[in-house]
């Protein structure tokens, strides 16, 4: 079902949005308040580089919400009358309006009218294209060079392209690309994906006229033989063989999988069975395994699986030994400079363990995963979620009932030992160098602040106090740090001097240079050196959003720039904390809507869940109402050929920010 707004909101919306045209005028076509203390700070965040960039920037922060593109002194060279633009390349930049791609020049002149429904970025003076579910190329003007085809093409060279017969997609649910990566939105940030096909996907090269230069056949290929690197692994017609340097085949194509030698032998799979050829092609042990591993120097054993059985096999197939574990392969060490078997991994019921070459138990099969090596010899495993350390001959590092906090493989000395509920520093031999603390965090490289006798202080890699334990509360960082005496708030150096002594109620170093400060349930914006007010204290509390901050009192929050002065102020309980997407949304009496970031409702709050105009999302948004999310584009309007749908498509609901001064 395609999303529909009923006709009274619909009016609704389109008043909304003409009063709002209408009342800015040519505003409009200027970056709002937010929007030029955002360019700024992005031309200042912006990397030196030795050719001035002259581009223009892409940017929705626009009065109305719409985005465009700016200059460097602000001028707008890209009226907004888009969704979304993404970032020039070869002169052009892809836009996309009510679903739909198109590209402009730098100037705003529309070199494509919006009519893909993908498409990449310009290369080498081309783009890919959708259309109907094909791939086509079109040229800086437009021109459909490479006419629409199943998979997809590239440039590769300004006269060369690479073809293929599959074509793997990638990004989020209405704002797909040709990536093959693929993300989704987690409790906890977001996850990505990538499809290992396209690293094996069938590619051609072709020519400007469409006549194949090299054909498929001959690039899925990798190196079978480090010592004689003419001989390749290469696929034809979805079989992998052995290719000569000239051409011809040590071995036909017949196999499914062929990896590259490994100790004189490679793995091959034939009609789902693993089994080994050695350097010549000769099958040595033949494929009737359910699973193999490499073969590793120095060992002449591999493991394996068949029927059920898991065990070892030498280098005729035959097996050494057979167990009752239920997976088991070789522990092996990867340097530059070798490859070092040192043991195996075994599992049962989901725990896994480690047996020395000789099988010997070195860790019990008691862990959350595979046992891990460090180069400086240790080994690390999580059990119940908590890491512990052991030495190679799998005994202890940390004492009966204790564990290593911070020993990850290459981690620096000292180490945290944590034994009940007391912490300690110890070396790398596991002697005690400081006392036992009652809390430990880390401050800063190599630093911690500690707590003794109820009191916090910080201490240095030598153990030795940098900030005697006297504080209630101690923030982490430097070199200004947040100290509380008494139940007050003060500023303090890191030699443990104070540069603001103990007067406010909450406080926050926001840089080097400010700290949020409350008191008597007012906050402001201080600077520290001579404690004079950015902002006076104001009822309520304040925190830090990108460019701007947010001022949260009587359950509303209002959006204020770096000096205090209000953006956005519409009696929003709650509010988005990117302004960067041009349209911010926000809740009031239950519903959610959108705002401009010069403070202009631009929707109406009608819908169920907060909606993002997110960089990501290409020009939509998802908007939740009556049980359905509905693809919108940002002037409110359905997106045509994105379905309702009855779960998030973006997947977990956006965390939720909450505004304090102090963690």
């Amino acid at each position: 079902m395609v999303a529909r707004i009923g006709p009274v909101l619909a009016a609704a919306v389109a008043l909304v949005i003409a009063q709002a045209v209408f009342t800015q005028g040519i505003m409009a076509q200027e970056l709002t308040p937010a929007g030029r203390v955002m360019l700024e700070n992005k031309i200042a965040a912006a990397p030196l580089s030795v050719k001035p960039q002259t581009f223009a920037i892409p940017t929705c922060a626009f009065a109305g919400g719409l985005c465009g593109a700016v200059r460097r002194d602000g001028s707008t060279a890209v009226p907004p009358r888009y969704d979304w633009i993404g970032p020039f390349a070869d002169g052009r930049a892809a836009v996309r309006l009510s679903g739909l791609y198109g590209f402009i020049d730098e100037e705003g002149n529309e070199i494509v009218r919006p009519q893909y429904r993908i498409v990449d970025d310009y290369r080498l003076g081309f783009a890919q294209v959708d259309v109907d579910g094909k791939s086509g190329l079109i040229d800086r003007d437009g021109n459909m060079v490479i006419q629409p085809r199943d998979g997809s093409v590239e440039a590769i060279a300004p006269d060369r392209f690479r073809v293929t017969r599959e074509r793997q997609l990638g990004g989020l649910r209405g704002a797909e690309d040709f990536s093959g990566v693929h993300a989704s939105r987690t409790p906890t940030g977001v996850s990505v994906s990538f499809s290992m096909s396209r690293v094996f996907n069938r590619f051609s090269v072709i020519d400007r006229a469409g006549q194949i230069i090299e054909a498929e056949d001959r690039t899925a290929s990798f190196a079978f033989d480090l010592d004689d690197p003419s001989l390749r692994v290469t696929r034809k017609d979805g079989r992998w063989g052995i290719a000569r340097g000239d051409g011809s085949w040590l071995i036909e194509p017949i196999f499914e999988r062929i990896d590259a030698l490994s100790d004189g032998l490679a793995q091959v799979k034939l009609n789902g069975k693993a089994g080994f050829i050695d350097r010549s092609g000769k099958v040595v042990i033949t494929p009737s395994f359910d699973r193999v591993w490499a073969f590793t120097p120095g060992i002449g054993r591999t493991a394996a699986e068949r029927d059920g059985t898991v065990g070892l096999i030498d280098k005729t197939g035959a097996w050494v030994v057979t167990t009752d574990y239920q997976q088991m392969y070789p522990a092996v060490e990867f340097t530059k400079d070798r490859t070092r078997a040192y043991g195996w991994h075994v599992s049962r019921d989901d725990r896994w363990g480690l047996l020395n070459v000789d099988l010997r138990p070195l860790l019990d099969v008691a862990f959350d995963q595979p046992v891990s090596y460090c180069l400086d010899d240790r080994l690390t495993a999580s059990k119940d979620k908590e890491w512990y350390t052991f030495k190679p001959d799998g005994s202890p590092l940390q004492p009966p009932g204790g564990r290593l906090l911070d020993a990850p493989c290459g981690g620096p000395q000292p180490l945290t030992l944590k034994l009940g509920d007391k912490f300690a520093l110890v070396d790398a031999d596991q002697r005690q160098i400081t006392p036992w603390f009652e809390a430990m965090t880390p401050a800063g490289l190599n630093i911690k602040n500690v707590k003794l006798d109820g009191k916090w202080g910080r201490i240095g890699p030598d153990g030795q106090w940098l900030i005697e334990p006297k504080y209630d509360v101690l923030s982490n960082g430097g070199p200004l740090l947040v100290a509380d005496i008494n139940g007050k708030r003060g500023i303090l150096r890191s030699d443990g001097t104070w540069l603001i002594e103990p007067r406010f109620d909450a406080a926050r170093l926001r840089d080097s240079n400010t700290a949020f400060v409350t008191v008597s349930g007012a906050t402001g914006l201080l600077r520290v050196a001579d404690q004079s007010w950015i902002i006076p204290p104001r009822p309520g509390t304040m925190c830090q959003i990108g460019s701007a901050l947010i001022r949260q009192t009587d359950g509303t929050r209002t959006v204020l720039s770096p000096d205090g002065e209000t953006w956005i102020d519409i009696g929003a309980e709650r509010i988005g904390t990117n302004l960067d997407d041009g349209l911010v949304t926000f809740l009031k009496d239950g519903k959610w809507g959108l705002v401009d970031t010069a403070g202009q409702i631009m929707l109406a709050p009608t819908y169920d869940a907060p909606l993002f105009f997110s960089p990501s999302l290409r020009g939509i948004a998802w908007a939740k109402r009556d049980g359905q999310w509905c693809a919108i584009d940002r002037r409110a309007n359905p997106v045509p050929g994105l379905a309702c749908v009855a779960e998030d498509p973006l997947g977990a609901p956006a965390p939720r920010y909450e505004c304090r001064v102090e963690p």
